[in-house]
């Protein structure tokens, strides 16, 4: 144990200049111990919570945008690091840099332009607004059957694809016109080339 004048154990365990260049010399067979295990409890880090800044957002529809990012400013430390990490989240929820393009407002997003979702200050007014949903598009009716001719054809049966192989019958008989000769199940392969292929 080390005994020093010093009263505080910090003070009495600090090296001197030549203890310091004799550490500093002999670093590569100095060893620490064992490492210490890294613990999420012992780290710092920023809170994530953003639920409350979305929702202070979203009732104030209808008032200017300097108004309220005012207010925003005077209600958060920016002093701290929390802070200054809810005010960069601010323009994941409203989209602030807009324009008119088109009779329609737009953002930039990365070098894409688009029209905006969600809450947005308006280009001229400078008011946030809500933009309206867009309605979904329709689905498109799911294939289930693709004649190639009629000999072959793709059938979707239960969720599973099965080439179908008909031999066409006697042209003198009327009661039956083809026959099914052979059924069998699709590869992959195959399945793309149905799929995504246009058919005639």
């Amino acid at each position: 144990m080390l005994r020093s004048k010093w009263k505080n154990r910090k003070t009495a365990l600090r090296l001197s200049e030549t203890q310091r260049a004799q550490a500093v010399r002999d670093a590569e067979d100095y060893d620490s111990g064992r490492p210490r295990a890294s613990s999420a409890r012992h780290e710092k880090i920023l809170n994530e919570n953003l639920a409350p800044l979305k929702r202070f957002l979203m009732q104030q529809v209808g008032r200017p945008w300097d108004k309220v990012y005012s207010e925003i400013c005077r209600t958060i430390d920016t002093r701290s690091a929390i802070g200054l990490h809810v005010l960069q989240h601010v323009e994941d929820f409203i989209a602030i840099d807009t324009f008119i393009e088109n009779g329609k407002v737009c953002e930039r997003n990365c070098s894409r332009v688009m029209e905006v979702r969600g809450l947005y200050v308006h280009p001229v007014t400078r008011i946030i607004r809500l933009a309206k949903r867009r309605p979904s598009q329709p689905k498109l009716a799911e294939l289930s059957l693709v004649a190639v001719n009629e000999k072959l054809e793709f059938e979707k049966i239960d969720g599973l694809w099965f080439q179908m192989e008909y031999r066409m019958c006697d042209p003198d008989e009327p009661s039956v016109r083809r026959i099914l000769v052979r059924k069998s199940q699709c590869d992959r392969k195959t399945i793309r080339r149905i799929v995504t292929e246009p058919q005639a």
